[in-house]
């Protein structure tokens, strides 16, 4: 019976949401050697069942990896400890519909908790049309709820340490459903008796920052704005990423490109990672020069002004 009720919630779950989706980019993870401090300090709250942080916040600029980040911590977790992820991105309204986050989050946590898989169903059985229903009521009757009653028993350990991702939470088209999202995630985890905890990443958006000084739990918040740290790991990336395409095109690694011209572009990057990334995407195209095409980059001036993004905006509009 609570397959067939499970059967009618497939409709409203975003597939291609989960980190381990096809229609995510299997590039989109953080360089070997990369993002360490970030990385260890999220693997640490993760392993730690007894964190006295119930959220952790990932948060910084367009473009500085935090999907990357959030990537690479998806795919390094089996389902003891990573419960459910979801991906919003802006363009895709499967992806970016506040409305279906609980209904595929509690779908993959059917997977990952085999113990919610019945109390769901019946939940389903009982009340068929929760999907449709407002988003509180969709997390009380199937996530918060079911958790409660196994977080009762003897499964609390089994799923105390159980993380859920939600990644570029700005992304959701519509924002007061963002507020209602991080409303409901934080009721929840104030009663300590609910087993879940959540890694939310996102933009620093004025209503997302109110939440979060507002919020009256202790909550670990990681800010990739720290331009210098940024640029230590885009240097490591570029040397790393220079090095492998000259070994591609046959070029003399130790001469080209020289690191005064890594340094160069480590500078115009400003700490964004998706500067440098595109970059190399351009550069290392197999049918093209790379030493052509980093003329191109290093040609290319941006328009006077001091934002972060001048040098990508300059960098687009060459390229494309």
């Amino acid at each position: 019976e609570s397959s067939q009720a499970l059967d009618n919630l497939k409709e409203f779950v975003s597939f291609s949401a989960a980190h381990d989706s096809s229609a995510q980019d299997p590039e989109r993870c953080c360089h070997p050697g990369t993002r360490k401090n970030v990385l260890d300090k999220m693997h640490t709250w993760i392993d730690d069942p007894n964190a006295l942080e119930r959220i952790l916040w990932l948060t910084g600029p367009a473009g500085v990896g935090k999907s990357a980040i959030a990537q690479t911590i998806s795919n390094s977790y089996d389902q003891d400890k990573l419960g459910a992820t979801f991906f919003f991105f802006r363009s895709d309204p499967v992806r970016n519909d506040g409305n279906r986050l609980f209904p595929t989050l509690a779908w993959q946590l059917v997977l990952s908790v085999p113990d919610v898989n019945d109390l769901i169903g019946v939940s389903l059985d009982k009340h068929p049309d929760i999907p449709r229903k407002a988003i509180e009521v969709q997390f009380s009757k199937l996530i918060n709820h079911p958790f409660q009653i196994i977080s009762g028993g003897e499964s609390t350990a089994a799923t105390s340490t159980r993380v859920i991702i939600i990644d570029g939470l700005d992304e959701c088209s519509d924002v007061k459903l963002q507020q209602r999202i991080l409303k409901i995630i934080g009721n929840a985890v104030v009663d300590t008796r609910f087993p879940l905890r959540f890694i939310i990443s996102s933009r620093p958006e004025a209503h997302i920052e109110d939440f979060f000084a507002q919020f009256q739990c202790p909550t670990l918040q990681i800010d990739l704005a720290n331009i210098e740290a940024a640029h230590s790991d885009i240097e490591t990336y570029l040397t790393s990423e220079f090095a492998r395409i000259a070994v591609e095109q046959e070029l003399d690694h130790e001469v080209w490109p020289g690191q005064h011209i890594i340094d160069a572009l480590v500078s115009n990057s400003s700490g964004q990672f998706v500067y440098a990334s595109t970059v190399m995407k351009y550069i290392g195209d197999k049918y093209e020069s790379a030493v052509a095409r980093l003329n191109v980059i290093l040609g290319i001036k941006p328009c006077a002004g001091k934002s972060p993004f001048a040098e990508l905006d300059a960098l687009y509009t060459e390229i494309l």
